[in-house]
């Protein structure tokens, strides 16, 4: 589980949004993708990151939605699975993870996918996901 240190790492917009929804005493969710994507071209590996609940969509980000999405969830257990979809299936992504959420808990996921191949340096080869709950006695600073 993720630790206040690391939640201090994410972008600023980011945790201005974290802030704002623990304030409110909300449970739920807040997904951050860091999508970097040529600005000019077309890659088959450019993602859309979401994550899922029992097959249905929870929230997701792409190249257009970037900002930081909070999605409200009721406390409780929650069996996700966090996706990175790609145009090629092959390049696709998933994990399963159970999740206990307590009334206030808000879990952060923060994905940086891997980004499009570039004329000056090549891709890392997997995508990374830094997955945390930040209880109500943490507040992101």
């Amino acid at each position: 589980m993720g630790t206040i240190d690391e939640v201090k790492r994410m972008p600023w917009r980011a945790g201005k949004r974290l802030r704002r929804v623990q304030e409110s005493g909300r449970t739920g969710v807040l997904l951050i993708a860091e999508i970097r994507e040529p600005i000019r071209s077309f890659t088959d590996r450019a993602g859309i990151v979401s994550i899922r609940e029992n097959g249905q969509k929870v929230c997701s980000r792409d190249g257009y939605t970037k900002a930081p999405k909070f999605v409200e969830l009721k406390p409780g257990l929650h069996d996700l699975e966090f996706v990175v979809i790609r145009f090629r299936e092959s390049e696709t992504s998933s994990f399963r993870k159970t999740v206990k959420l307590r009334e206030g808990d808000v879990l952060v996921a923060l994905c940086d996918p891997v980004p499009p191949n570039t004329f000056y340096r090549k891709s890392r080869p997997v995508d990374s996901w830094f997955i945390g709950v930040l209880p109500p006695s943490e507040k992101a600073s």
